[in-house]
């Protein structure tokens, strides 16, 4: 391996690490594709150089001069991105020194220094996810575990290393449960016992009244909800979850409820009218999650979590969507109800739909299925080549002849000319 034997030149000790090891040992090796690769670097009688990772990838990249390097200097480590195989897609390579950390304080982002590779191991969340493999000679392929992870791995629970650990990080609770569903693996009963006693502690609704102090914690947590609602496993997760109480992570009032029925079928409108993807159905799914919330907080959390402006806005909004189309009902032809609702993008009418009485959920599920695909059967090359003249008479022309297609006042060709030698004589 040329990582390795560049390491080996340095004389520093080289280690894969982290969930490479741990779908290593769980996945046979005819089904395994591994394209996010975390490496380690130390020395061999004593801590390498804290810039030692780094410097191990600036090699790389030497060698491999495709790939594109990225250097984080607070942390000290660097990442090499290859983008070669269409089909195989991207690989990630992470480099760094092994190191150990501690917080601050609850919340905080971690202050980090140079250390042994069983500190680095230890550091780490979940004793799955703390084994390594050595690359280097002269005992490369000896796996290191020190806390466990391979039995855990054969009993297949998630298991936490430290008893703070949650304290430190409300992200990992989200992580527990990612791992946890995806793997098919348990919560072993003294970790959720962690957990919940992190939660009843309090300690999460203090972050929130301060999260100006941390902002880094609210991108991690952005981080892992796009993860989990990503995922064929969503829902899942999202149940567990609420199970351990830990949606109040997000925001301390925060329960699923009733909220999941409407996650359902908001994802069932996302798998029917956007199959290809187009939108972004993990920040939508949050949106309704977090439409359980006071109207008031509603955009308040959705900023906190750097959530796009577009989603802001929608959240912001939405009582007085709601509001305005309350009588949607009334509408006695469709050419009302496309002047009401066309004003409004997509996924701004999926969260009314979600939110809103049946009835008002059958008029958008409407529209979107048929009206909104409705066309006129003349254009404006049509109009041009009967004589009409480009203008703002076009707009008044084309405008009318819609809604009279929408209210089957004109159905096909013939008719439209009828309607417009009617309407619009020349």
């Amino acid at each position: 391996m040329t990582t390795a034997r560049l390491a080996e030149q340095r004389g520093w000790q080289l280690y894969l690490v982290g969930g490479a090891v741990r779908d290593l040992l769980l996945a046979p090796e005819d089904r395994l594709l591994i394209q996010d690769i975390d490496l380690v670097v130390d020395g061999f009688h004593r801590a390498a150089d804290t810039a030692a990772g780094v410097e191990l990838a600036k090699d790389l990249q030497r060698t491999c001069l495709e790939a594109r390097l990225q250097v984080h200097g607070r942390f000290q480590t660097a990442a090499l991105l290859w983008h070669d195989d269409p089909q195989l897609g991207s690989l990630w390579i992470d480099i760094a020194t092994a190191r150990t950390e501690f917080y601050p304080y609850p919340a905080a982002n971690p202050e980090v220094e140079a250390s042994s590779i069983r500190q680095d191991l230890y550091r780490r969340d979940f004793t799955v996810n703390a084994m390594a493999i050595r690359l280097t000679a002269p005992r490369s392929g000896e796996l290191l575990d020190f806390f466990g992870g391979l039995l855990d791995l054969q009993l297949r629970q998630i298991r936490v290393l430290h008893t703070n650990s949650f304290i430190e990080d409300p992200t990992r609770i989200f992580r527990a449960v990612r791992f946890a569903v995806r793997l098919g693996f348990q919560i072993d009963p003294q970790t959720e016992g962690y957990i919940r006693h992190a939660i009843a502690s309090g300690i999460y609704q203090r972050v929130q009244a301060e999260v100006d102090r941390t902002p880094a914690l609210q991108t991690r947590l952005k981080q892992e909800l796009k993860y989990i609602l990503q995922a064929p496993y969503w829902k899942a997760a999202i149940q567990l979850l609420s199970d351990l109480d830990a949606l109040q992570c997000i925001y301390p009032s925060l329960q699923l409820g009733d909220r999941w029925k409407q996650l359902r079928l908001a994802d069932r409108w996302l798998t029917r009218f956007d199959p290809a993807g187009s939108l972004e159905h993990w920040q939508i799914l949050l949106e309704v999650l977090l439409m359980a919330l006071d109207p008031a907080d509603r955009g308040k959390v959705a900023e906190n979590l750097q959530l796009a402006a577009d989603s802001i806005q929608r959240l912001q909004q939405l009582d007085q969507v709601e509001a305005a189309l309350a009588d949607l009902p009334d509408c006695q032809r469709p050419s009302q109800v496309v002047q009401r609702l066309r004003q409004y993008d997509w996924p701004t009418l999926l969260l009314v739909a979600i939110a809103s009485p049946r009835s008002i959920r059958k008029i958008i599920w409407r529209y979107r299925t048929t009206w909104s695909q409705v066309k006129a059967p003349l254009d404006g090359n049509d109009l041009k080549a009967l004589g009409y003249k480009p203008g703002q008479q076009f707009k008044e022309i084309l405008e009318t002849l819609l809604l009279a297609t929408l209210d089957g006042v004109v159905g096909d060709r013939d008719q439209a000319l009828a309607f417009l030698a009617k309407h619009f004589p020349q």
